[in-house]
């Protein structure tokens, strides 16, 4: 008997898949939701105005929801002294988005239109995630993840992004105790 041979996954090409899956999946109701929808609010209940600067892949909206979900994850004076907002890291994960497989880019896309459009309905919420205060922002990712299934691979592929961009930032090592990258003599 012929044994068949299934090609390696690597843990990028899984992650790299999920996304993109992940994406898709969260962007087609999106398309009849945001048809039927009336327009958010203008008075922002509990976010500060946030003002996207020049962007390399992601719209203002797009970039005003990954700056509040990224907020939310990583606050001022959370774990750390510096938060997400300061660090600018909604700005470097932007500034990535362009060298990923479309796929990802696309999914990731996707996940912020439920994030921003979708999420809040789980947490009893009407107006979109970036207008939320900090406090309802946090009840909408808590009911993501407790609502298993896709919220929940949302909010876990948004977290890894975040953390793993926020953490690899010379600005925020200082708050880990790592020095940085350790160099040979004569390497400089």
């Amino acid at each position: 008997m012929k044994s068949l041979q299934l090609p390696e996954v690597t843990r990028r090409v899984f992650l790299n898949r999920t996304l993109q899956a992940l994406g898709a999946a969260a962007a087609m109701p999106l398309v009849a939701a945001c048809s039927r929808r009336e327009p958010p609010p203008t008075e922002v209940t509990g976010a500060p105005a946030v003002q996207p600067p020049s962007l390399e892949f992601l719209n203002a909206d797009e970039y005003i929801t990954l700056d509040a979900a990224s907020d939310t994850l990583i606050p001022q004076g959370g774990a750390f002294e510096m938060g997400a907002r300061e660090a600018g890291l909604a700005k470097r994960i932007d500034s990535y988005l362009p060298a990923m497989d479309p796929g990802v880019s696309t999914g990731f896309r996707g996940a912020l239109a439920f994030l921003e459009q979708q999420a809040p309905e789980m947490a009893g919420k009407a107006a979109p995630f970036s207008a939320l205060s900090e406090e309802d922002r946090t009840a909408v990712l808590d009911a993501m993840l407790q609502a298993g299934g896709l919220p929940a691979s949302i909010f876990l592929a948004l977290k890894y992004v975040c953390m793993q961009h926020f953490y690899t930032m010379d600005k925020t090592w200082q708050y880990t105790g790592y020095d940085g990258p350790m160099l040979l003599e004569g390497a400089q």
